[in-house]
């Protein structure tokens, strides 16, 4: 099995922070104690090759002598210059006789100007000790030509020990530096963790009591926008299952309802019909009905509920091309009987015959339940007008009711799919899910959707779908104003 190794963030910055202030130490010590001889060495070098240059560019210069003396003083150097016989041209003694090119060690210089006329390159560059204050100095030897023939020799001898001095004052200061540097490191990192860890913990402790139900729990962020930006979003997640939360409970309490009611009507009236219909015909019919009408609206009801999961689980519409004009002018012969038994008027006005591609089983679904949300919610009047009208390259379907309207607070929650407005009428079969179904169903197919109300007025539901471009193929002539088998409506539309 494997083991994670769990850490804290707190002492996640702070190793990091330490490693990171160790690296900059580390690169400290290579930098200035380690490479420090070895560079200053190179760059003696440099020294002396670029003064060599310049001995041989410009020995003939008029102020040659007093521009080579500044040379030999600015990089601590001894010069000495001389004839291939040996006969001293130039000399600059920075060292007061104590180098190896002045005074007693000048026999030295024969054995140096040997080594560089065996040299291939004529030059020579030599480390060698001084025998008076034992340091380490660095000896250029060059021969100089004129147009390729032989005519002198240059010595350059400059001191390598200061250099050691030097590095034992840095050294000191490094180590110094050091221990600061790692005592301000431990310090700052202790506070710069403690610093970064405290709004999370917070936002972890909030997050805790939100996991054991407390859907009050605030997410405070503040000190860090990444911080306070996943407060907020958390803050924003706990309102909205705050909602969910209640609206299911909503949910259960409105479908426990709708359960309960036909559920308890069918028991009783077949408990009439063991007990009291007997051979009554007429009854025992009547009784039957009841029952068969209850088991209508619970089917309804369980249907809602499936159809309403199946399109939340991402159920694709299956597409094709149709006449909504037909469909709309179909669905609403479906409504004769309530016209008939119950005294509800609809109005009917299409524009033309328009060809959508859509899921037609779907769209008639949506018409359905636009239509019996407008029968549940209508006025005292039993009014409903169905509208169909032409936006731009949409074609627009409006299902307007004469109600009471709804409260503008309420509108975004109309088409949630636990909301469930509490002045519901149940004259028509309904259990409350359609406008969440009609939401998902417009959604799916990418139509735009919408609510308009007015308090007193009514409320008018719509949606749109694209036309399509062969509709002229489809149908040969557009339709005229209809009605359904009523008064037209062109006096009869309501205000908005």
């Amino acid at each position: 099995m494997k083991h994670t190794v769990k850490r804290s963030l707190r002492y996640t910055v702070w190793v990091y922070f330490m490693l990171f202030i160790s690296a900059i130490l580390i690169l400290l010590w290579l930098s200035f104690v380690v490479s420090l001889e070895s560079n200053y060495q190179v760059m003696k070098t440099a020294d002396i090759t670029t003064v060599a240059n310049y001995i041989i560019k410009h020995c003939d210069d008029e102020n040659f002598a007093d521009d080579l003396d500044k040379m030999a003083f600015d990089n601590n150097m001894c010069i000495s210059i001389t004839d291939l016989r040996g006969v001293t041209l130039y000399s600059y003694d920075g060292m007061g006789g104590n180098c190896l090119i002045h005074d007693d060690h000048s026999a030295n210089l024969f054995y140096y100007r040997n080594k560089v006329l065996e040299s291939e390159d004529g030059f020579i560059y030599y480390q060698a000790t001084n025998p008076k204050f034992k340091n380490k100095t660095l000896l250029f030897v060059m021969l100089l030509k004129n147009e390729g023939v032989p005519t002198g020799f240059v010595y350059l001898n400059t001191s390598l020990e200061p250099i050691e001095s030097t590095a034992i004052i840095i050294k000191k200061q490094i180590l110094q530096i050091t221990i600061v540097l790692f005592v301000l490191g431990l310090i700052i990192s202790f506070f710069l963790a403690k610093l970064i860890a405290t709004p999370i913990i917070r936002i972890t402790k909030s997050a805790d009591k939100l996991a054991k139900g407390d859907y009050s729990a605030k997410f405070d962020g503040y000190g860090y926008d990444e911080t306070e930006a996943l407060a907020a979003t958390l803050n924003y997640a706990s309102n909205e299952i705050s909602k969910v939360d209640s609206l299911r409970r909503d949910l259960i309490a409105n479908i426990s309802h709708d359960l309960r009611t036909p559920l308890t009507m069918i028991k009783a009236y077949a408990e009439m019909i063991r007990d009291l219909s007997g051979d009554n015909p007429v009854k025992r019919e009547q009784h039957v009905g009841v029952i068969i009408e209850e088991s209508d609206r619970l089917a309804s009801l369980v249907n809602d509920i499936l159809d309403l999961s199946k399109l939340e689980n991402g159920s694709k519409p299956e597409k094709r091309k149709f006449d909504i004009s037909e469909k709309l002018m179909d669905v609403m012969k479906r409504y004769d009987v309530l016209t008939e038994q119950k005294g509800y008027r609809f109005f009917l006005s299409i524009d033309a015959s328009h060809i959508i591609e859509a899921d037609v089983q779907r769209i008639e679904q949506v018409l359905y339940n636009l239509i019996n949300n407008a029968v549940n919610y209508t006025g005292e009047n039993k009014t409903v007008y169905i509208t169909q009208l032409m936006r731009g390259k949409n074609v627009r379907i409006e299902i307007t009711d004469t109600g009471d309207g709804i409260d503008e607070e309420l509108l975004p929650l109309i088409f949630d799919r636990y909301y469930r407005a509490e002045k519901h009428k149940r004259e028509v079969v309904g259990t409350g899910l359609g406008l969440s179904i009609v939401k998902q169903i417009l959604v799916a197919h990418g139509f735009p959707y919408g609510v308009q109300s007015r308090k007193g007025v009514g409320s008018t539901f719509w949606f749109e779908a694209p036309v399509c471009d062969e509709e002229e193929e489809f149908k040969e002539q557009p339709s005229a104003s209809l009605s359904l088998g009523r008064r037209k409506n062109d006096n009869n539309t309501p205000k908005k």
